[in-house]
């Protein structure tokens, strides 16, 4: 796959709030009301706007603690947290997309390359991942840190845009899928990945003590989401995106849980 690291082209981006195009000068990109900078240890661009809390109001709260119990799971448990290494469900996956073009990642995840990234063996692809967790760094694609309801990139920038497992922590799914949308070429398609969980799942027989330390935080279903989601919200966020579903395949993982995969168009 190739796995290139290079300077992003400012022309890419637009403000993620407004929308604007951004000027640039002296290293910092710059809209009518905000200005945004890279890492100055990374080289990354920062585009979580200052007023993130604002514009958020009180289920910014919510999800930077579930942000947080995030953090753990991934460091004390990557394995079967993140998509590292061979696993299967990520291969599926990435069959299922077919990667081309230049792909988007919304929720790429802090690891230094996914696994759907790393065993991509289509040379002309190049990806792009976003995602609020900075993570291991320095990455092997193109990272930027930002949030899936204000995408930083102009309007049909992508072939592909991929929401890997990252739907459910998102504060608003609607208008994510709409961001996604905006940033897709006119001919290009939207790839889903959902995990459903029937309700009565037996809870494991044991837990770590990492994992029982982590409380709910108010206003979420679980210690990891705001929502738990099931096929039947999915297709109700894409209805209220105006985005269609053109193949939704289902994938038996046992007798509680499966994966959901939808490629989707506008």
């Amino acid at each position: 796959m190739l796995v290139t690291y290079f300077d992003r082209p400012v022309d890419w981006f637009v403000c993620p709030v407004t929308k604007e195009k951004l000027t640039y000068k002296n290293g910092v990109l710059r809209s009518s009301r905000y200005s945004f900078a890279k890492n100055p240890n990374f080289g990354f661009w920062n585009f979580i706007p200052d007023d993130a809390t604002t514009l958020f109001s009180e289920k910014w709260k919510t999800w930077s603690e579930l942000q947080n119990n995030g953090v753990v799971s991934y460091d004390m448990d990557p394995t079967h947290n993140l998509g590292i290494g061979k696993r299967k469900d990520f291969l599926d996956f990435m069959e299922f997309c077919d990667f081309r073009g230049l792909v988007l990642d919304i929720g790429c995840g802090p690891q230094k390359l996914p696994t759907h990234f790393e065993f991509c063996t289509n040379k002309k692809v190049s990806f792009v991942g976003i995602d609020p967790l900075i993570g291991d760094q320095p990455k092997e694609y193109l990272f930027v840190r930002g949030l899936a309801e204000f995408l930083p990139f102009r309007p049909e920038l992508f072939d592909q845009v991929l929401l890997v497992t990252s739907m459910d922590h998102f504060i608003d799914p609607v208008k994510s899928l709409v961001e996604a949308k905006n940033v897709l070429k006119k001919d290009g398609h939207i790839f889903i990945w959902i995990g459903e969980k029937k309700k009565n799942t037996p809870a494991p027989k044991e837990s770590h003590e990492w994992y029982t330390s982590l409380k709910v935080p108010e206003g979420a279903k679980d210690k990891f989401h705001f929502s738990r989601l099931t096929h039947g919200k999915v297709e109700s966020y894409l209805k209220q995106a105006r985005l269609h579903t053109v193949i939704h395949e289902t994938i038996i993982v046992d007798e509680w849980r499966t994966n959901n995969f939808y490629k989707v168009k506008k």
